[in-house]
């Protein structure tokens, strides 16, 4: 997998040759690597962006080269960055819930894959795993089957939605499902008629993984206007506010969302976030008793409050994030939510309860 990190050009070492040299009309890429290696070193250069992206990865030359041809440098440079971000996380959520000979032989559904990044990061993870990457948009899901041929991938596939409310026809029943930072891009009403399906598409005894969600009453809103309290605002206010004031100095944040008249654009964008409670009453259509919180395995923490606090880096502001957990944690044993920045939460279905598509 990807590996970002931030090293000059000159950092490159002379054991490594130099196999290719990328240009596109946004940017260059440079390809390095040497024969005992089993990845690849990228230099990313921007206009305007400085010292170039440095990344390593694992992916095929030829891989690297569709990728560039089909979404550009900067389109690279994210999708590099994603795969980092998103291996660590679905790392530490799936190995802290289950063990890894759990997941070998089951199906996993890997719903809002996007170009496959998370479903990419699984298939190394769980390769006794069948996964299923669904995603609504075709051109993504072209460049996820294209990207999973030439690496020679054969544990993974992907399906294109015929709509934002429904899943592919005959898809079967699964033992895991990850929505990986796609609750928050669902409409309010996609998410009362999706999030059932997927619930119906699980097993008894299955289990939901939910991650990268921005928590929907966290004081600020850091995923797509950088502004504080605008999650306890009424919508007309929250629009206004957030096409006045929005941060945009930063790539994070979309300009063309933050300031659009229409306020399904923001919602789309991700402005509305979830809470384990919203999500559980979605899932089972307000039948909550069918629906159980896991907390991870005691080998690996002692409970959600303390997953959160090792992943924090607990050794910087370790007076305040132990405050945090503590919170948390009465949160969490009382009201059934971790009211940490972002959402994640790992929920099994206690019921073979199924819904009519």
């Amino acid at each position: 997998m990807p590996d970002a990190i931030d090293k000059s050009t000159k950092a490159v070492s002379s054991a490594h040759n130099v196999l290719r040299t990328l240009k596109t009309s946004d940017g260059e890429v440079r390809v390095s690597g040497h024969h005992s290696d089993t990845s690849l070193r990228l230099e990313i250069s921007l206009p305007g962006s400085g010292s170039p992206n440095c990344c390593e990865t694992t992916f095929h030359l030829e891989v690297i080269e569709y990728l560039v041809e089909r979404i550009g440098c900067a389109g690279l440079a994210k999708f590099v960055n994603r795969f980092e971000e998103v291996a660590r996380v679905l790392r530490s959520q799936l190995l802290s819930y289950f063990r890894p000979e759990e997941f070998k032989g089951k199906r996993l559904l890997d719903f809002g894959c996007g170009r496959g990044a998370s479903t990419f990061g699984m298939a190394k993870l769980l390769p006794g795993t069948e996964i299923l990457g669904v995603e609504l948009l075709p051109e993504r899901v072209k460049t996820a089957q294209r990207i999973a041929a030439l690496q020679g991938i054969g544990n993974i596939r992907f399906l294109c939605s015929p709509s934002g409310d429904q899943l592919p026809e005959k898809i079967g029943q699964f033992d895991f499902v990850m929505l990986s930072a796609v609750v928050e891009h669902l409409l309010p009403r996609e998410r009362q008629i999706i999030m059932p399906l997927l619930w119906s598409a699980m097993k008894e005894g299955a289990a939901i993984f939910i991650n990268q969600t921005p928590y929907r009453y966290f004081p600020f809103e850091n995923h797509s206007t950088g502004l504080w309290f605008i999650n306890y605002m009424p919508d007309k206010l929250a629009h206004f506010v957030a096409r006045k004031w929005s941060r945009n100095e930063t790539s994070k944040y979309d300009p063309a969302i933050q300031k659009s008249l229409n306020w399904e654009t923001h919602l789309r964008g991700g402005i509305r976030g979830a809470t384990e409670w919203e999500i559980i009453r979605n899932l089972t259509r307000g039948k909550k008793v069918e629906a159980q919180i896991l907390q991870p395995r005691p080998e690996c923490a002692r409970d959600r409050a303390d997953h959160w606090f090792v992943r924090t880096g607990q050794h910087r502001f370790q007076i305040l994030k132990n405050a945090a957990a503590y919170t948390f944690r009465i949160a969490d044993r009382v009201l059934g939510t971790v009211p940490s920045m972002r959402v994640e939460v790992v929920i099994r279905k206690q019921s073979g309860q199924r819904y009519p598509s």
